[in-house]
């Protein structure tokens, strides 16, 4: 466990979820490292009363792809050679941590060069699993499982990984953060994998629809569908992106415009879809600047 650092990135959390994290992960069994982009001050002083609590303040919302590569950064900077990377609203159990490296070890026998190794996520909201990417990946072993890209969040990451891959794209600021790393790991000859043994229970997007009984389809908040759109448009010109993945994007993608168009708030979701649309196209980056 000397060498495991926990990295959650916040952005306004809820308090208590953050104490429920911090105690499953075990108050004295790794260095858990807080990345705040609230920019305002405001977590309460109990949070941070152990010694192997770090708490950054970033003073404005950076985006996830700095404070998780900040994150990096602080973890090296304290001899870490092992990074867990969370969202505040992640939920795991007690052994998390402990199965997750039982797992890697388990891996790093079948594969070298493993980027990283991300559980099985489940849906908290209707506790069904998102295990696309595992099904349309390659099944190497019981539990372990080879795929082309995984959610950051609770990925283990080792410290070679970031050295030879390099950290996020910062300019892309949030959404496709972590499949375009995923992406570039595996254009580099790295391996992502996923442990169908370990699960965490994951918010993906704010709600779920059911389209006509046959799907379920998530739905994030009106202000992330101007990061959706901007980067989608901004990873067609990425090289690391496979042509089929491309391609069943620009199918996806407009189809999709209609369908959040009759949700709730379409007109809202709409207005920054095509925000997002319009900075994609003209290859602006960064922030969301109105």
């Amino acid at each position: 466990m000397n060498r495991v650092a926990v990295i959650i990135v916040l952005y306004y959390p809820d308090v208590s979820k953050i104490n429920k994290m911090i105690d499953s992960l075990g108050k004295k069994q790794c260095e858990i490292l807080l990345v705040d982009n609230t920019p305002e001050l405001h977590l309460e002083s109990d949070v941070l009363c152990n010694n192997n609590i770090h708490y950054y303040h970033l003073g404005d919302n950076k985006g996830i792809a700095f404070a998780q590569n900040y994150g990096f950064i602080k973890a090296i900077g304290l001899g870490k050679s092992l990074f867990f990377t969370f969202d505040q609203d992640s939920c795991i159990s007690k052994d998390y941590i402990s199965s997750m490296l039982k797992e890697y070890e388990y891996a790093c026998s079948l594969r070298s060069n493993i980027a990283a190794l991300g559980p099985t996520i489940i849906n908290e909201r209707n506790g069904k699993k998102y295990d696309r990417e595992i099904k349309l990946g390659s099944q190497i072993s019981e539990t372990i499982h080879d795929v082309e890209s995984i959610i950051s969040s609770g990925a283990l990451i080792p410290l070679e990984a970031i050295i030879n891959i390099g950290l996020n794209k910062v300019s892309w600021f949030i959404d496709l953060i972590d499949i375009e790393w995923s992406f570039r790991a595996r254009k580099e000859g790295w391996n992502i994998l996923v442990t169908d043994k370990v699960l965490i229970s994951h918010n993906i997007g704010s709600k779920d629809i059911n389209i006509m009984g046959i799907k379920t389809f998530t739905v994030c908040s009106p202000f992330r569908l101007y990061y959706v759109y901007r980067n989608w448009l901004l990873a067609l010109r990425e090289p690391v992106f496979p042509l089929r993945y491309k391609l069943k994007k620009l199918i996806t993608m407009p189809v999709r415009i209609i369908i959040y168009a009759f949700c709730e708030r379409g007109g809202q979701r709409l207005n920054y879809i095509f925000k997002g649309i319009k900075d994609g196209l003209l290859g602006r980056k960064g922030s969301f600047k109105g």
